[in-house]
């Protein structure tokens, strides 16, 4: 038995939207490819990719601003039945993880963790970013297994301490300064897998349960004279809960390694944010403790994928629908028992999303394969302002307004071009480049390169 070896590429991710390079070269439809990244999505299939050590290069970005994302990991078998497997520094935005918890994370970070923290009538200068990516993955059973079962525990956080002290005049009298920093990303994520190859009927299902929370913590205080302490700043913002639920499963129709094989699949994910701002020196509470924001997301699609290999040729389509809801609701404390309700819904619906992808087996060695995926685009946003006297939970409303807008329906395509090399138990796959209607980046020449060596 090897030992277990981990490729570490980096400890900070770059924050950027990717898949794997063969599920981009075969029109970028995860929910519908088959590939081993899908091991994110649902560890128990984690069992059919033992032994194994991967590592990924992902080039993103354009215009002269590039960034890296590598990552890398490992999986061994154990007994047959059990493997166990870890990664390192998977962005969090990878392989569709970033699901509905990702709009709300931007409701209160714009610039994403790293960047400012804020809520209503209060903001910071910034917040903790997400370091140290790591995935802990176990599964049982193997790819003769009738039943499969994983388990997939993510971890990505950040935390930093400035402290400051002056004493400036030498009068041995100090002012100190103290800002603390910290964010949280936590996702569990529970998979089955029925079914061998030779079954023509083999089902999956996966739930996710993850949350991210955020907090700056500042105090600052002065020594008014030898032995006395007044503190002039204590304030602590916080985003207190980004909750995701995440439940998605599919059902492989047809034989797995030759002919026609039919995929149903769907994936739902709802996410929950709330604030929290507290000043320890001001009593009662200001009008910023007052407020309050709450945001939630929703992100369903619902499609059923068709493939056909034979002699070295795989074409696969797929046709889908997804629903993407944002809503946000602000409170604001007006003061002297008038509040203010400003909520806002975004929905973005792309229907039909189409994809196309076809590999071909050129040598025993080279592959090469191309892919394109369209969608009809479009979206509505809803606004509403209303404001009221009394509590937060039962005001009563003396004027209220409404905005109804939609966004024009456009058409978005985007292709991709790319090689996969095969040598014994080694692969290699490349995105050689690509083209983007509508509005987005263009793949870029080798912007992502994915390889992997199996040890079976």
């Amino acid at each position: 038995m090897f030992g277990l070896v981990v490729l570490l590429g980096g400890l900070c991710p770059s924050l950027a939207q990717a898949d794997a390079a063969r599920v981009q070269g075969l029109g970028g439809a995860r929910l519908f490819t088959e590939d081993p990244s899908f091991v994110f999505t649902n560890p128990a299939q984690l069992g059919e990719h033992g032994n194994r050590l991967w590592f990924s290069l992902g080039i993103t970005g354009g215009e002269g601003a590039l960034g890296l994302d590598p990552h890398g990991g490992g999986a061994v078998r154990i007994k047959e039945v059990v493997s166990l497997g870890v990664a390192l520094n998977r962005s969090p935005l990878l392989y569709g993880f970033d699901a509905a918890i990702w709009p709300v994370t931007l409701a209160y970070m714009p610039e994403g963790p790293g960047g400012p923290l804020e809520g209503p009538e209060v903001s910071s200068d910034s917040s903790a970013p997400l370091r140290f990516p790591l995935d802990l993955l176990l599964s049982f059973g193997d790819s003769s297994s009738k039943l499969r079962f994983g388990l997939n525990f993510y971890y990505a956080g950040g935390r930093s301490r400035s402290w400051d002290i002056d004493d400036s005049d030498q009068d041995d009298l100090e002012q100190s300064d103290r800002v603390d920093l910290q964010t949280h990303l936590f996702n569990v994520t529970l998979g089955l897998s029925g079914g061998t190859r030779a079954d023509r009927r083999r089902g999956e299902l996966w739930l996710r349960v993850g949350n991210m929370s955020s907090w700056r913590d500042a105090l600052s205080t002065v020594e008014s004279s030898e032995g006395v302490v007044d503190s002039v700043l204590d304030q602590i913002l916080t985003m207190d809960r980004n909750l995701r639920l995440g439940l998605g499963g599919r059902l492989k129709l047809g034989d797995g390694g030759q002919g026609l094989l039919v995929s149903p699949a769907f994936s739902y994910d709802l996410a929950l944010g709330d604030f929290r701002f507290e000043d320890n020196l001001v009593v009662p509470s200001s009008r910023a403790e007052n407020s309050e924001r709450q945001v939630r997301a929703h992100d369903a699609r619902l499609g059923v994928g068709v493939s056909y290999r034979r002699q070295g040729l795989l074409v696969q389509g797929s046709l889908a629908a997804r629903l993407a809801l944002t809503e946000f609701t602000d409170l604001i404390d007006l003061g002297l028992g008038d509040y203010q309700r400003n909520a806002r819904q975004a929905w973005d619906l792309r229907l039909p999303e189409l994809s196309l992808g076809a590999e071909y087996e050129l040598l025993p060695w080279l592959l090469i394969r191309a892919g394109m995926r369209s969608s009809v685009v479009g979206g509505i946003s809803l606004s509403s302002l209303n404001q009221g006297v009394g509590a937060p939970d039962a005001s009563v409303d003396f004027s209220a307004s409404q905005e109804l807008s939609a966004a024009p329906a456009e058409v978005h395509m985007d292709a991709s071009f790319g090689l996969g090399f095969r040598h014994k138990g080694f692969a290699l796959d490349a995105i050689l480049g690509g083209l983007f209607l509508g509005e987005g980046v263009a793949p870029q020449l080798l912007s992502r390169v994915d390889m992997s060596f199996s040890f079976d």
